[in-house]
Order: C-alpha cells, then sequence, then structure tokens
C-alpha cells in the first residue's frame, strides 16, 4: 500500500501538478496509511478512507485546473463571524497564555500531568511544542510552514487512537489561527492544502479515540446548566443509571453528589428561623466519599453496560495528587459565567430551604447578610467553584484553601484535558460542539434548566455582593480561557461541516450516544479485555462510606445526619417550565421520563429501560407532607 502510494505521488509530480497540490498530495500519500486502522471502514472519516477521498477530490480540482480547495479559510470565517474586531485578538489572548505555559514547562510535574495526563505522552509533548514552535514563524514564511506541518503530521500519525489529545488538539489549532493573522489574509496555495490536512487527522484522532473509549463523563459544576445536558444525553440514547432530576445522571456507588451548606452555619440559619426540625440533605459540605479511581469507573460503566454519566463533585484524587482527569473517558464540562452561576447558586439555596422549611419564613435568614456569612453557609460555592471543582477535594476540606493565582492556571490546565467544551451562553457552537464533537442529534432544550424563579421573593443577595464577585474573579479567568479554548474547537468543528458539504464527506454517528458507541469489534474487545482485571468494589462502597461517615461524626467532623446509608431529607426538584401537575414532552409529569419514574431494575437508555443495569435509581423515595421526601439508601 505504501508503494503504490509512492508510485501515485511520483505520477502526479510526473504530470507536473501546480505546486500547492503536489505539496498536499505528498503529505497525505506519505501518511495516509500510518493512521489507526483500528476503525476503518467505520465512515470516509475513519481509517484510509478519509485521505483516499481527500487525495481525490485535490486530484479531481487539478484535472479542471481548479485551485486547491481551502476548507480551513472558510471555516475561519464561519467561526468569527461577528462585527466584533477584537473577537479573533480574545482568542489569540488566551491561547497565549497555554504558549507560555508550554514554553516555561519543558517536563510537566506530577500534579500538570495529573491535570493534563496527555503531556505523560512524550509524541503528544512533541507535538505541542512544534505548535508553539509554529506560531512563532516569521510572519509569511511559507516554505518553513509547510515543513513545520509535514513533521507535525508525522507525529499525529503515530498517536494512540485510544486518546483524544484535547489539550494537543487545541495547542495545534491555536498556532494555525495564529499563522492565519500572521499572514493577514488566506494562506497561500501550498500552505492551505497543508492545514486541511492537519485539521483532517485532528477530527480523525479525536473521533477514532472517542469511539475506542466507549463513554462519555461529565463533569457536571452546579448551577451550569447540567440538569439541560444530562437530559440531552437521555435524548441522544445514552445509558446511564437515571436521568430523572434528582438521579441526573449521577452514579449512585460513586456519591458524587455536590457538596453546598456547612453544618455550623446551618444551625445557625435555624436558629435565625427560630425553627428545629430535620437536617436538610443539602447540608452535606464535608460529607465522606469514597476513593474509586479513574479505571474503577470505567469498569464500572462497562460493567454496566453504561455511555455516559456525571459527576458533580470533584475530579477523583490521583495516587499523589488530589484531582486526577480520566482519560478512559470522553470528558466533557460545562461553563456558566461565574457571575450568572453565583446569583444562581445563592438563589438556589434559598429555595431549598423554604421548600423544606415550609411553615416558617426562611428570608429574614438571608437578608442583611454579608458576604462573609455566605462563604461560612458555602465555602465553595461562592468562592471560585470551578477551581475548587475541577482541582479536587483538598480544595473542599476545612479549612478551606484560599484561591492563589497559580491554582488559576492549574485550573486552566484541567478545563484543556475535556475533549468538549461548553459555555451555557453559547447555545451556537454549544449545538455545534455536540453535534460534531460528541455525534449526537439532540441539542439542549431552552427551558430544561433547575431555576430558583420559583422562589416568589426576590433573591437575597449578600449587602457587599461587589465583595463577592471580586472573590470570584480567579474563576472569571478560568470561564475567560475556557470560553476561547472552545472557539478554537468550534474552529475544528466548523472544517468538518464544511468538508462534509462541499467535498462529499459524510461523518456518520450513532443514535446510542453518538461516536461512543461506534467502536469497532476489535476495539470493543481490547477494552474489554484492559479492564477485565480491574476490581470495582461496589458492595464494600456503602458500608465503608458509613463506617468512615460515622467515624467522623463521632470525631465532631460532620454532623451524623450526613452519614451516607443514612436517612437525610431531599427537597422537590423540579425543572423550569416542569413544575408539579404539568406534563413534559413525554407526557410525564414533573419532567420525569417513564424510564426515570420507574423503579425497575436495568440500565436507563434514552427513557428506555434495558436489562443489564445494576440497581434502582440513585434514590428510593417516600413522600411525607406536600413537598418533602425522605430518602434511603437502599
Amino acid at each position: 500500500m505504501t508503494a503504490l502510494n509512492g508510485q501515485r505521488c511520483l505520477a502526479s509530480t510526473s504530470r507536473q501538478l501546480i505546486l500547492s497540490v503536489a505539496v498536499a498530495l505528498g503529505l497525505l500519500c506519505r501518511h495516509s496509511v500510518a493512521l489507526s486502522l483500528s476503525n476503518a471502514g467505520q465512515d470516509v472519516w475513519g481509517g484510509d478512507k478519509l485521505f483516499n477521498r481527500w487525495r481525490e477530490v485535490l486530484s479531481a480540482r487539478v484535472g479542471k485546473g481548479e485551485p486547491a480547495p481551502s476548507v480551513f479559510e472558510q471555516a475561519f470565517t464561519a467561526t468569527y463571524t461577528s462585527n466584533d474586531p477584537g473577537e479573533v485578538q480574545r482568542t489569540l489572548e488566551q491561547y497565549a497564555l497555554l504558549v507560555r505555559w508550554l514554553e516555561s514547562t519543558p517536563h510537566p510535574n506530577a500534579t500538570h500531568l495529573a491535570l493534563v495526563p496527555e503531556f505523560g505522552d512524550a509524541n503528544a509533548l512533541a507535538i505541542a511544542s512544534a505548535a508553539v514552535s509554529l506560531s512563532k514563524q516569521s510572519s509569511k514564511d511559507a516554505a518553513g510552514m509547510v515543513q513545520a506541518l509535514s513533521s507535525i503530521s508525522d507525529k499525529l500519525s503515530a498517536a494512540t487512537p485510544w486518546r483524544g489529545y484535547a489539550a494537543t488538539r487545541r495547542a495545534l489549532v491555536g498556532a494555525l489561527l495564529k499563522r492565519r493573522i500572521d499572514f493577514g489574509g488566506r494562506f497561500p496555495a501550498e500552505v492551505q492544502s497543508a492545514v486541511d490536512g492537519i485539521m483532517l487527522k485532528l477530527f480523525q484522532l479525536h473521533k477514532n479515540s472517542s469511539a475506542n473509549r466507549g463513554a462519555v463523563q461529565f463533569f457536571h459544576v452546579s448551577k451550569s446548566g447540567g440538569t439541560n445536558l444530562c437530559q440531552a444525553a437521555e435524548a441522544n440514547g445514552c445509558a446511564t443509571q437515571g436521568f430523572d432530576t434528582r438521579t441526573n445522571c449521577l452514579i449512585r456507588d460513586f456519591i458524587d453528589q455536590p457538596r453546598w451548606v456547612t453544618y455550623n452555619a446551618h444551625k445557625y440559619v435555624q436558629y435565625r428561623m427560630s425553627s428545629r426540625q430535620a437536617l436538610p440533605w443539602f447540608v452535606n459540605f464535608h460529607t465522606f466519599r469514597p476513593v474509586i479511581s479513574c479505571e474503577q469507573r470505567r469498569a464500572y460503566l462497562l460493567q454496566n453496560n453504561f455511555t455516559f454519566y456525571a459527576n458533580e463533585y470533584t475530579n477523583p484524587p490521583g495516587a499523589n495528587v488530589s484531582s486526577e482527569m480520566c482519560e478512559d473517558f470522553v470528558n466533557l464540562i460545562m461553563f456558566r459565567h461565574p457571575y450568572e452561576r453565583l446569583r444562581s447558586q445563592i438563589g438556589w439555596v434559598q429555595k431549598l430551604y423554604k421548600e423544606f422549611y415550609l411553615d416558617v419564613d426562611t428570608q429574614r435568614a438571608f437578608i442583611n447578610r454579608t458576604t462573609g456569612f455566605w462563604e461560612r453557609l458555602m465555602p465553595a460555592g461562592v468562592n471560585n467553584y470551578y477551581i475548587r471543582s475541577l482541582l479536587g477535594q483538598r480544595f473542599f476540606e476545612f479549612p478551606v484553601m484560599q484561591v492563589a493565582p497559580e491554582h488559576i492556571g492549574l485550573a486552566q490546565l484541567a478545563s484543556l484535558q475535556h475533549d468538549i467544551l461548553l459555555i451555557l451562553e453559547s447555545k451556537t457552537r454549544n449545538e455545534l460542539a455536540m453535534r460534531v464533537g460528541l455525534g449526537w442529534s439532540q441539542a439542549l432544550r431552552d427551558g430544561a434548566v433547575r431555576s430558583s424563579t420559583e422562589l416568589g421573593d426576590a433573591v437575597a443577595l449578600p449587602l457587599d455582593y461587589d465583595t463577592m464577585l471580586e472573590r470570584n474573579l480567579p474563576d472569571v479567568e478560568v470561564y475567560a480561557f475556557a470560553r476561547e479554548m472552545q472557539a478554537l474547537d468550534t474552529l475544528l468543528w466548523n472544517f468538518v461541516v464544511i468538508a462534509d458539504e462541499q467535498l462529499g464527506f459524510d461523518n456518520l454517528s450513532s443514535e446510542q450516544c453518538g461516536y461512543v458507541s461506534m467502536g469497532s469489534a476489535k476495539a470493543v474487545e481490547e477494552r474489554a479485555e484492559r479492564l477485565s482485571g480491574v476490581t470495582v468494589p461496589v458492595m464494600a462502597l456503602r458500608p465503608n462510606a458509613a463506617a468512615a461517615a460515622a467515624a467522623a461524626a463521632a470525631a465532631g467532623e460532620v454532623p451524623p445526619s450526613s452519614i451516607s446509608g443514612t436517612e437525610v431529607v431531599d427537597e422537590e426538584e423540579e425543572d423550569e417550565g416542569e413544575s408539579k401537575g404539568e406534563k413534559g414532552a413525554d407526557g410525564n409529569t414533573g419532567g420525569e421520563s417513564a424510564a426515570g419514574k420507574s423503579s425497575s431494575m436495568g440500565v436507563l437508555r434514552g427513557g428506555v429501560v434495558s436489562k443489564g443495569g445494576r440497581g434502582s435509581s440513585i434514590i428510593s423515595i417516600s413522600r411525607h407532607r406536600r413537598s418533602r421526601r425522605v430518602l434511603a439508601w437502599r
């Protein structure tokens, strides 16, 4: 096959094709067989078919005397469409932060590698370093750029098909964007064909690795649209333990529920309300979570035929670090502007108190309060929650660690390792990321979010709210970085859309959770074999959790009622537009799917109960007076 490709390249050269196409053909011929063949035959974006089709398109253009197409240029104009002249500049400013980190960190340490594990791969780090060098080439050195892209193409061909290399991908796409600006317009013909070839390889690597990994891990930061995304996963045929708003795509045994209100501050609030009742479920800030490694989580999903799950706490701790990104999943995260998330978090907690203490005026406990009050009540929830969530449990423990400048950079690194970045405010880009990045056909639904608007009373913000906003500026920096990294992703997603439309490519997907269900038989077998020896101590998790929490309670570290395994009280959780008595799109009340309301054993897959799963929904529910419920582990 390689010899045949070489003959074709020589034949093309002998016919004296124009330089741009000859260069492109040379690059593509040399590397077309080097990519993984694990998913060959899957669709045109898999294996050799992609590059064969690309060569055919280029040859056809040459035969007609037409210039080589520049899909990258069209993707650029589709991505940066606003009249804001600073739009591209904002992306490049945030990209410069990544460049500076790569330049200053040629040998990442253990903490760095826990957050961006792909840089532990020498080849991935070499590609990222080459991208930095490319971004710093002289303004219009076309020959130098083609040569650099040829070397990068070699390295991409050697990449493992089991990893998406999200951080490396953004380093490279950012370099291409910067060089496009340096050239002052579209690339010269010989450059544009080489650039398009690199973009083809980047997406092929992303798609093949998604299929090979076989499951999505959604990092759900509270009050950032996560409930909406869980419901989108259901609409796209994903399988998990439950899609109802109480389960919310969480896995019961992982105990990844969000930690919000502290016990001591809650007792003060209760005193202010002159009320004594059972401890609310959301008074759980320092509750225990068993250590379940990334590998154990992936094995658990495989054993239960799950393709999607959410984690609403922190990333699991690594061997010697407080937080570790899980490479065996397609990692997905949704950001929301921290100020909007902050206001929503404050309003939501007030709503929870109002619903729990039905016969008490809860509002007086929250009016005329300061930032200090709220930081005692929700130490993480109102103080740089994105950074604390991304950097692990150490940032949720007493005493609550202060966020320092170096923590901003670490959180930005953690965001880089997510294959798919969503920004709640960027609806169009989110839809593109879900359709092209995940292979999903159904987007987020407007209004399908948990909301504090039912509070009735105005949200009582702290008197010194400006102080609270200022203290959350580190989170704003992380958000700004993630937003522009999503712009780089959008450049690649638009590239794929244009290639499909104009070049006759066909980016196939699946109705069963998109790309993650498209792994070849060989990949599925290899995945199962690799995880077969992983022990998942599920049966021991709950009693261990209860014992550890009981010991902590005896030592006075956490309130006894927050022990995992005991009964706690949950609030009535409803979706905006789907309050009690209203019917959702599926005809059920309360925003629950038919499967979500059922207590049947099995896997929940897009609202359908199928055999092979473990356990019921995350909680069993017994109703007590009006909207209160008792939750009990089973």
